[in-house]
């Protein structure tokens, strides 16, 4: 379903997919990070793990980087930044620092926002892991953000 999608929408752009995850990454990733991945995210790593789209940048990353990299900003940016506890990043602006989080408050699930590193703002940017795919594919959210 997700490579699908993310094909029909990568619109002549080269994406490579990585081999998934089992479900015992997913277990091992929710115990590093004290919480479950969410469902859809969880859902795109049992098919593949990452997606890597033009100039090889991640368009959605590696389950490895996504613990890594929240764990790094809970801990070591907590005095810098706003509490990162709920959001879980997954995506990353290519190469300048900025990321996409998928929110982990009940209620609110499956909101993606745009976080600035510069600013420490965040923005919402999509509805669900699928329509963030598709907007981030088609250039919608570059346009919005001005990226």
């Amino acid at each position: 379903m997700w490579t699908e999608l993310i094909t029909q929408h990568a619109d002549g752009v080269e994406i490579t997919f990585s081999a998934p995850v089992t479900d015992d990454a997913l277990n091992e990733a929710a115990e590093a990070l004290g919480h479950p991945v969410p469902d859809d995210l969880a859902s795109v790593f049992r098919e593949t793990n990452g997606v890597v789209g033009e100039y090889g940048f991640d368009r959605v990353s590696p389950l490895e980087t996504v613990i890594q990299r929240n764990l790094e900003l809970r801990s070591s940016f907590s005095e810098l930044y706003m509490a990162f506890d709920e959001l879980l990043f997954f995506s990353d602006v290519t190469g300048n620092g900025d990321l996409f989080g998928i929110v982990l408050v009940p209620g609110q699930y499956q909101q993606v926002f745009f976080w600035d590193h510069e600013t420490d703002s965040r923005r919402w940017v999509a509805s669900s892991i699928a329509d963030f795919l598709e907007r981030w594919l088609t250039g919608v959210i570059e346009e919005r953000l001005d990226c």
